[in-house]
């Protein structure tokens, strides 16, 4: 049974809407988990989880993805992000740099593993991203949230700026997109994303609070990439001690 859009509509606000702890310099932001405490464990973007998908409906040995949370990175202008490695077989395939402006989770950079990589900004040539969804006021129903900006885009062959239109539509997930190989969730938030000019956006995502995204398709590819899907396996910290090196997406304990 699918538990109703209501109540993933309190189950969101009461994860986001709580107090959060002062940080050391007396501000309303938790960053002792990295960057944003609320933002990072509601959508399960703790420093060093690594997240491992099939890509099919069966556990598979090695995983076919693994989605690491790497580190906090400072961009361009001094803003900071959480650095999100995608790799397969221990190469990387993409990276992702998040953020929580206005309490929003907001995809600043991609990066592709041909040295290509996309950087939303404004008309002031300032880093401001793309929101995907906002903790703070959640998203249930059917919804949409655009941004039109202009966006930087890095390879071989130079840079250029472009005008974009990024849209997220927001619906509540079906019973098909909540199983995956780790377990099935009762209630989630599907994600649909349109980007005009398209530069490698991600066809939909099924976020469930406080886990992260269970499910997603995504082409891995600035433009021409073939979307695969992957549906989440397993989810666990790994131990970065050693500086650098990490197992995620390998397999293991």
């Amino acid at each position: 049974m699918r538990v109703p859009s209501s109540f993933l509509a309190a189950l969101l606000t009461l994860a986001a809407c709580g107090t959060p702890r002062p940080t050391p310099d007396g501000g309303s932001v938790d960053t002792s988990c990295g960057l944003d405490c609320d933002g990072q464990k509601l959508f399960g973007l703790l420093l060093n989880n690594c997240f491992e998908y099939s890509d099919g409906t069966s556990t598979v040995n090695p995983p076919a993805l693994g989605v690491y949370v790497q580190d906090v990175f400072t961009l361009e202008g001094g803003v900071k992000t959480l650095r999100v490695v995608y790799s397969s077989g221990g190469q990387n395939k993409m990276t992702d740099y998040f953020a929580f402006p206005d309490r929003k989770l907001t995809l600043m950079r991609r990066e592709y593993a041909n040295a290509q990589s996309v950087t939303w900004k404004d008309s002031n040539n300032t880093i401001v991203g793309v929101p995907w969804v906002a903790d703070a006021t959640p998203v249930t129903g059917t919804t949409a949230d655009t941004t039109n900006t202009a966006y930087l885009v890095t390879s071989s062959s130079g840079q250029k700026q472009e005008s974009t239109e990024y849209r997220v539509t927001a619906t509540d997930s079906s019973s098909s997109e909540l199983s995956v190989p780790a377990m099935t969730y009762t209630s989630g938030l599907t994600l649909l994303f349109n980007e005009t000019p398209d530069h490698g956006a991600d066809g939909r995502r099924v976020f469930v609070p406080q886990v992260g995204f269970i499910n997603f398709t995504t082409p891995f590819a600035l433009s021409g990439g073939t979307a695969m899907q992957y549906r989440l396996q397993a989810a666990r910290s790994v131990d970065n001690a050693d500086a650098g090196g990490h197992v995620c997406g390998l397999g293991g304990p």
